[in-house]
Protein backbone atom coordinates (compact mmCIF):
# COMPACT_ATOMS: atom_id res chain seq x y z
CA UNK A 1 0.00 0.00 0.00
CA UNK A 2 2.65 2.53 0.96
CA UNK A 3 4.25 1.65 -2.66
CA UNK A 4 1.16 2.65 -4.46
CA UNK A 5 1.24 5.96 -2.49
CA UNK A 6 4.50 6.28 -3.35
CA UNK A 7 4.26 5.71 -7.10
CA UNK A 8 0.87 7.74 -7.62
CA UNK A 9 2.70 10.81 -5.78
CA UNK A 10 5.53 11.04 -8.31
CA UNK A 11 3.49 10.57 -11.47
CA UNK A 12 4.28 13.07 -13.93
CA UNK A 13 1.70 15.63 -14.62
CA UNK A 14 1.42 16.69 -17.99
CA UNK A 15 1.70 20.14 -19.68
CA UNK A 16 -2.07 19.91 -20.49
CA UNK A 17 -2.73 18.93 -16.89
CA UNK A 18 -1.05 22.10 -15.77
CA UNK A 19 -2.64 24.42 -17.72
CA UNK A 20 -6.08 23.03 -17.06
CA UNK A 21 -5.87 22.93 -13.71
CA UNK A 22 -6.79 26.32 -12.56
CA UNK A 23 -10.08 25.64 -14.61
CA UNK A 24 -10.45 22.09 -14.09
CA UNK A 25 -13.87 22.17 -12.48
CA UNK A 26 -15.18 24.04 -15.75
CA UNK A 27 -13.50 22.77 -19.05
CA UNK A 28 -16.19 24.65 -21.15
CA UNK A 29 -14.14 27.83 -20.10
CA UNK A 30 -10.53 26.92 -20.34
CA UNK A 31 -11.65 25.86 -24.06
CA UNK A 32 -12.99 29.49 -24.84
CA UNK A 33 -9.85 30.48 -22.81
CA UNK A 34 -7.73 28.64 -25.56
CA UNK A 35 -10.04 29.55 -28.55
CA UNK A 36 -7.95 31.59 -31.03
CA UNK A 37 -11.64 33.09 -31.89
CA UNK A 38 -11.72 34.40 -28.77
CA UNK A 39 -10.59 37.79 -28.39
CA UNK A 40 -9.41 40.04 -25.04
CA UNK A 41 -12.81 41.39 -24.75
CA UNK A 42 -13.88 38.11 -24.47
CA UNK A 43 -11.84 36.63 -22.09
CA UNK A 44 -12.46 39.79 -19.88
CA UNK A 45 -15.98 38.45 -19.75
CA UNK A 46 -15.89 34.83 -19.63
CA UNK A 47 -13.60 35.32 -16.35
CA UNK A 48 -16.17 38.37 -15.33
CA UNK A 49 -13.53 40.56 -14.93
CA UNK A 50 -15.21 43.87 -14.38
CA UNK A 51 -17.28 41.93 -11.43
CA UNK A 52 -13.07 40.93 -9.91
CA UNK A 53 -11.69 44.59 -10.52
CA UNK A 54 -14.69 46.57 -9.05
CA UNK A 55 -13.26 46.50 -5.95
CA UNK A 56 -10.44 47.44 -3.49
CA UNK A 57 -7.63 45.27 -5.33
CA UNK A 58 -5.09 43.19 -3.44
CA UNK A 59 -1.38 44.40 -3.18
CA UNK A 60 0.48 41.20 -4.22
CA UNK A 61 2.76 39.75 -1.73
CA UNK A 62 6.04 37.73 -2.51
CA UNK A 63 4.55 34.59 -3.02
CA UNK A 64 1.64 35.99 -5.09
CA UNK A 65 4.55 37.21 -7.36
CA UNK A 66 6.24 33.82 -7.45
CA UNK A 67 3.39 32.15 -8.38
CA UNK A 68 2.80 34.23 -11.62
CA UNK A 69 7.00 34.23 -12.36
CA UNK A 70 6.74 29.96 -12.06
CA UNK A 71 3.49 30.24 -14.40
CA UNK A 72 4.67 32.12 -16.83
CA UNK A 73 8.02 29.93 -16.82
CA UNK A 74 5.57 27.01 -17.04
CA UNK A 75 3.47 28.11 -19.98
CA UNK A 76 6.33 29.17 -22.36
CA UNK A 77 9.52 27.06 -21.19
CA UNK A 78 12.62 27.78 -19.48
CA UNK A 79 14.19 28.36 -22.63
CA UNK A 80 11.99 31.21 -24.00
CA UNK A 81 11.58 32.70 -20.85
CA UNK A 82 12.34 35.98 -20.22
CA UNK A 83 12.50 35.29 -16.06
CA UNK A 84 15.74 33.54 -14.99
CA UNK A 85 15.05 30.88 -11.86
CA UNK A 86 17.39 33.14 -9.85
CA UNK A 87 14.53 36.13 -10.77
CA UNK A 88 11.95 34.18 -9.11
CA UNK A 89 11.88 36.37 -5.72
CA UNK A 90 12.50 40.02 -5.56
CA UNK A 91 11.50 43.03 -7.98
CA UNK A 92 13.24 45.11 -10.45
CA UNK A 93 13.16 47.83 -7.73
CA UNK A 94 15.94 46.77 -4.88
CA UNK A 95 15.26 46.25 -1.41
CA UNK A 96 13.10 49.08 -0.03
CA UNK A 97 13.33 51.14 -2.43
CA UNK A 98 9.72 51.44 -3.39
CA UNK A 99 6.43 51.07 -1.34
CA UNK A 100 3.09 50.22 -2.94
CA UNK A 101 0.12 52.28 -1.49
CA UNK A 102 -3.81 52.38 -2.66
CA UNK A 103 -4.08 56.24 -4.18
CA UNK A 104 -7.43 57.84 -3.27
CA UNK A 105 -8.34 57.88 -6.92
CA UNK A 106 -6.36 55.68 -8.75
CA UNK A 107 -5.70 52.49 -6.53
CA UNK A 108 -2.39 50.65 -6.28
CA UNK A 109 0.35 52.69 -6.97
CA UNK A 110 4.11 53.21 -6.20
CA UNK A 111 6.03 55.31 -4.14
CA UNK A 112 9.53 56.26 -3.51
CA UNK A 113 10.83 54.82 -0.45
CA UNK A 114 14.58 57.19 -1.16
CA UNK A 115 15.44 59.81 -3.75
CA UNK A 116 16.51 59.15 -7.11
CA UNK A 117 18.74 61.51 -8.70
CA UNK A 118 17.61 62.10 -12.70
CA UNK A 119 19.23 59.58 -15.24
CA UNK A 120 19.60 57.37 -12.58
CA UNK A 121 17.75 53.50 -12.57
CA UNK A 122 14.60 53.57 -10.93
CA UNK A 123 13.92 50.25 -12.07
CA UNK A 124 14.93 46.92 -14.31
CA UNK A 125 12.51 45.50 -16.30
CA UNK A 126 14.27 41.26 -15.47
CA UNK A 127 11.11 40.52 -14.08
CA UNK A 128 8.44 40.99 -17.47
CA UNK A 129 7.10 38.15 -18.93
CA UNK A 130 7.35 38.28 -22.09
CA UNK A 131 5.05 36.37 -25.09
CA UNK A 132 6.08 36.46 -29.42
CA UNK A 133 2.69 33.90 -29.25
CA UNK A 134 -0.77 34.77 -28.85
CA UNK A 135 -1.55 31.16 -27.96
CA UNK A 136 1.40 30.69 -25.23
CA UNK A 137 0.00 34.31 -23.97
CA UNK A 138 -3.73 32.45 -23.43
CA UNK A 139 -1.37 29.35 -22.04
CA UNK A 140 -0.32 31.88 -19.29
CA UNK A 141 -3.59 33.10 -18.59
CA UNK A 142 -5.28 29.63 -18.37
CA UNK A 143 -2.70 28.86 -15.43
CA UNK A 144 -3.21 31.34 -13.18
CA UNK A 145 -6.48 32.42 -11.09
CA UNK A 146 -8.69 33.99 -12.87
CA UNK A 147 -8.58 37.07 -10.53
CA UNK A 148 -4.84 36.95 -11.13
CA UNK A 149 -5.53 36.81 -15.39
CA UNK A 150 -7.82 39.98 -14.75
CA UNK A 151 -5.00 41.68 -13.15
CA UNK A 152 -2.57 40.40 -16.27
CA UNK A 153 -5.27 42.22 -18.39
CA UNK A 154 -4.77 45.51 -16.88
CA UNK A 155 -1.15 45.50 -17.26
CA UNK A 156 -0.16 43.68 -20.22
CA UNK A 157 1.17 45.64 -23.00
CA UNK A 158 1.45 44.98 -26.31
CA UNK A 159 3.84 46.04 -29.81
CA UNK A 160 4.94 44.43 -33.24
CA UNK A 161 8.43 44.10 -32.25
CA UNK A 162 7.93 42.41 -29.14
CA UNK A 163 4.91 40.76 -28.74
CA UNK A 164 3.68 40.71 -25.73
CA UNK A 165 4.97 41.48 -22.04
CA UNK A 166 3.89 41.97 -18.53
CA UNK A 167 5.82 43.40 -15.74
CA UNK A 168 5.19 40.14 -13.04
CA UNK A 169 6.37 42.48 -10.51
CA UNK A 170 5.44 45.94 -8.44
CA UNK A 171 6.59 47.65 -11.69
CA UNK A 172 2.65 47.06 -12.69
CA UNK A 173 1.48 49.07 -10.09
CA UNK A 174 3.13 52.03 -11.98
CA UNK A 175 0.79 54.91 -12.90
CA UNK A 176 0.38 56.51 -16.44
CA UNK A 177 0.90 60.36 -16.79
CA UNK A 178 1.14 61.86 -20.24
CA UNK A 179 4.27 63.01 -21.31
CA UNK A 180 2.23 65.81 -23.54
CA UNK A 181 0.20 68.62 -22.69
CA UNK A 182 -2.79 66.71 -24.35
CA UNK A 183 -4.30 64.24 -21.52
CA UNK A 184 -5.81 61.47 -23.43
CA UNK A 185 -8.19 59.83 -20.63
CA UNK A 186 -10.06 61.37 -17.83
CA UNK A 187 -8.63 60.23 -15.56
CA UNK A 188 -4.90 61.95 -16.42
CA UNK A 189 -4.78 64.79 -14.03
CA UNK A 190 -3.61 68.07 -15.42
CA UNK A 191 -0.98 68.65 -12.97
CA UNK A 192 0.47 65.14 -13.63
CA UNK A 193 3.54 64.50 -15.74
CA UNK A 194 5.99 61.69 -15.60
CA UNK A 195 9.03 61.55 -13.60
CA UNK A 196 10.09 57.96 -15.31
CA UNK A 197 11.53 57.42 -19.33
CA UNK A 198 10.78 54.41 -20.80
CA UNK A 199 8.99 53.15 -17.10
CA UNK A 200 12.58 52.84 -16.01
CA UNK A 201 14.89 55.73 -15.96
CA UNK A 202 14.48 58.65 -13.69
CA UNK A 203 13.62 61.85 -15.71
CA UNK A 204 14.04 64.54 -13.16
CA UNK A 205 14.75 64.16 -9.36
CA UNK A 206 12.64 62.19 -7.44
CA UNK A 207 11.76 62.88 -3.67
CA UNK A 208 11.17 60.33 -1.24
CA UNK A 209 7.39 60.30 -1.22
CA UNK A 210 6.81 60.99 -4.41
CA UNK A 211 4.78 58.57 -6.84
CA UNK A 212 6.13 57.06 -9.44
CA UNK A 213 4.70 57.54 -12.92
CA UNK A 214 5.53 56.83 -16.52
CA UNK A 215 4.38 57.44 -20.45
CA UNK A 216 2.57 53.66 -21.52
CA UNK A 217 2.28 55.43 -24.81
CA UNK A 218 6.72 55.34 -25.00
CA UNK A 219 6.70 51.37 -24.86
CA UNK A 220 2.54 50.57 -25.65
CA UNK A 221 1.81 50.00 -29.90
CA UNK A 222 -1.70 50.06 -30.64
CA UNK A 223 -1.88 47.22 -33.09
CA UNK A 224 0.48 44.95 -31.32
CA UNK A 225 -2.31 42.79 -29.70
CA UNK A 226 -4.06 41.57 -33.36
CA UNK A 227 -0.92 40.98 -34.86
CA UNK A 228 -0.54 37.89 -31.92
CA UNK A 229 -4.02 36.79 -32.85
CA UNK A 230 -5.61 38.23 -29.86
CA UNK A 231 -8.44 40.48 -31.42
CA UNK A 232 -7.46 43.19 -29.84
CA UNK A 233 -9.55 45.44 -27.44
CA UNK A 234 -12.96 46.50 -28.10
CA UNK A 235 -13.42 50.02 -28.56
CA UNK A 236 -16.35 49.96 -25.77
CA UNK A 237 -13.89 48.72 -23.31
CA UNK A 238 -12.08 52.16 -23.34
CA UNK A 239 -15.06 54.90 -23.70
CA UNK A 240 -14.93 57.60 -21.52
CA UNK A 241 -16.90 56.17 -19.10
CA UNK A 242 -14.50 53.08 -18.73
CA UNK A 243 -11.36 54.98 -18.13
CA UNK A 244 -12.11 54.40 -14.59
CA UNK A 245 -13.56 51.68 -12.69
CA UNK A 246 -14.94 52.21 -9.39
CA UNK A 247 -12.50 50.84 -5.81
CA UNK A 248 -14.51 51.26 -2.95
CA UNK A 249 -15.68 54.70 -4.29
CA UNK A 250 -12.16 55.03 -5.90
CA UNK A 251 -10.86 54.00 -9.51
CA UNK A 252 -8.36 51.82 -10.36
CA UNK A 253 -6.70 52.48 -13.16
CA UNK A 254 -6.54 50.80 -16.08
CA UNK A 255 -3.02 49.54 -17.24
CA UNK A 256 -4.35 47.54 -20.40
CA UNK A 257 -5.05 50.80 -21.87
CA UNK A 258 -1.16 51.10 -22.66
CA UNK A 259 -2.40 49.58 -25.88
CA UNK A 260 -5.09 52.29 -26.73
CA UNK A 261 -3.00 55.83 -26.48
Amino acid sequence: MLLAIIIISITPITHSQLYEKGYESDKELYDKLMDETSTLSDMWRLLDCDTKQAKKLPIHNESTWALLRGSYISSIGYPDSTIRYNNIYGNGFGVGAIEVKHHPLKGRAVYANRSFKKGGEVYLNDFSGCFEDGILYRKFLASIPPYLACDVFQWAYSGKSYGVCVDLDEGSFINHASSSDTKNRDWESGNESPNLVGGSIASRDIEIGEELLTDYSEFAELDGWAELGLGGWDEEEYDDDDDEQEVDGNSEETKSAKSEL
